[in-house]
């Protein structure tokens, strides 16, 4: 038996394959000859090949059983996201092999026949397929990209595969309204070290067309340029960013009456922060924003800034179950996402929770009392055993405790990096105010508490 990085022991073939590894690791490969180099990367590719169909069976397996919740994490993600410390994008591209684990194309991958990327272009090809062809064609189309990927690059097989789907599916490209629906995506992926971000679209015709509007009106060289006396030196992407940034801007601010909601962006920062304009602060929903950009943001437009104290009403003991707005500005404040050691949800996408006593046994909806828990954790508590303690000291301001007899027991998540965060009701008073009207507001405060001294 050996042991992975978990500190869990692993058995049977895989100790034997660990212990190779062990081993191949420690091997100087200097005075090696250049044939024997080209077949140990070789032997290396295909053992990578059958460890990827291996693993999606496996993952198939977990996934199947609840493995991720007998075990105390939060989802599969979680499970190798925080148990492993996999990439959000890594988490994902498992969670879909183990979805095709009993394919004929990851058969193939464990048989050593085709690579990852031949993997990915026959998965696009299936996916390019339409909804009306059945399942007799979709495995004909796999079968033949499978035999003519063992003598093909990559870029050899999407072509081959451009060729078959226009043999196989010649109307693919006239998409009925349904499968236009289906087909429609927008994602945003998480900020890099540069604080960008990366997003991909497919976009059905009606947002295609809003979309080349977006850029007529305001992408066009000129617009939107704050000089009128200089060159506009951007690129079209660059224009067609701030386009965008524009367009959102002017949705974002429409009547509320019509849209059906206000539209807000909460952004967390300190004193000092505003005071230097430095660093940066974070929206809840989890976007790291430099301190000037987000008060640039706020110019012109009707956003508060709002620091609570006990006027705020933060503590509604038992008039109600849920957090009220006020409560939960505080809450992202004192937290900023999900209480959870392993869980990186941000704020918007987290409920109030009840971190001592639940609801149902006479807890109290107070402010000292609740924590941030994004959906899938505040399932935890219900579904596996999981429970919370308030701890103004711990890191992530409450204690969250594994079940007894799992894994997590004896090995419970490490508390989030950085100091405890500042309980709310020690935020500095001041009644909530516009933006623009904050020293009017710091002012009559302050004059309001010497009337208060002068009388007592």
């Amino acid at each position: 038996m050996s042991e992975n990085g978990n500190g869990v022991a692993a058995g049977g073939e895989m100790a034997a394959i660990l212990a190779a590894l062990d081993q191949h690791l420690q091997r100087d490969w200097r005075d090696t000859s250049p044939a024997q180099l080209h077949s140990e990367l070789v032997a290396l590719e295909q053992a990578q090949r059958r460890i990827r169909a291996t693993q999606a069976r496996v993952m198939a397996a977990a996934r199947e059983s609840g493995t991720a919740r007998e075990m105390g994490f939060i989802n599969d993600r979680q499970m190798l996201t925080g148990g492993l410390g996999l990439a959000p994008g890594e988490a994902r591209g498992r969670l879909d092999d183990a979805g095709i684990a009993d394919s004929a194309r990851m058969r193939a991958s464990g048989t050593g026949r085709v690579s990852a990327g031949q993997l990915r272009v026959i998965g696009k090809a299936l996916d390019a397929l339409s909804d009306e062809c059945d399942d007799e064609v979709r495995a004909r189309l796999e079968q033949q990209l499978l035999a003519a990927a063992e003598k093909s690059t990559t870029r050899q097989l999407q072509a081959h595969a451009h060729r078959l789907l226009d043999t196989l599916d010649p109307g693919r490209t006239e998409r009925g309204p349904e499968e236009r629906a289906r087909r429609r995506s927008v994602s945003c992926g998480g900020q890099g070290l540069d604080r960008m971000a990366s997003a991909s679209m497919t976009m059905d015709p009606q947002l295609a067309a809003l979309m080349r509007e977006v850029h007529a009106r305001w992408g066009q060289p000129g617009r939107l340029w704050p000089d009128p006396d200089s060159r506009d030196t951007r690129t079209d992407g660059q224009r067609m960013h701030d386009a965008m940034v524009h367009a959102l801007q002017l949705a974002l601010s429409a009547d509320a009456r019509k849209t059906g909601a206000p539209a807000a962006i909460v952004v967390r920062m300190n004193l000092d922060q505003l005071t230097t304009l430095a660093g940066c602060g974070k929206t809840d929903g989890g976007i790291r924003v430099p301190v000037p950009q987000a008060l640039a943001m706020a110019r012109g437009n009707h956003w508060f800034l709002a620091l609570c104290d006990d006027e705020m009403q933060l503590k509604l003991y038992r008039s109600r179950r849920t957090a009220s707005r006020y409560q939960r500005l505080a809450l992202f404040a004192a937290y900023g996402g999900c209480t959870h050691p392993d869980c990186d949800q941000d704020a918007r996408h987290c409920e109030a929770h009840h971190s001592g006593k639940p609801w149902s046994a006479g807890g109290l909806t107070n402010i000292d009392e609740l924590a941030l828990a994004s959906g899938d954790c505040h399932a935890m508590i219900h579904d596996t055993g999981w429970s919370t303690v308030p701890d103004r000291n711990a890191p992530q301001g409450v204690r969250w405790i594994p079940p007894a007899g799992t894994a997590r027991s004896a090995h419970p998540p490490p508390a989030k990096a950085g100091p405890p965060p500042l309980s709310p009701l020690e935020a500095q008073i001041l009644p909530f105010a516009l933006l623009h009207d904050l020293d009017r507001a710091i002012h009559a405060r302050l004059g309001a508490a010497n009337i208060s001294e002068e009388a007592a």
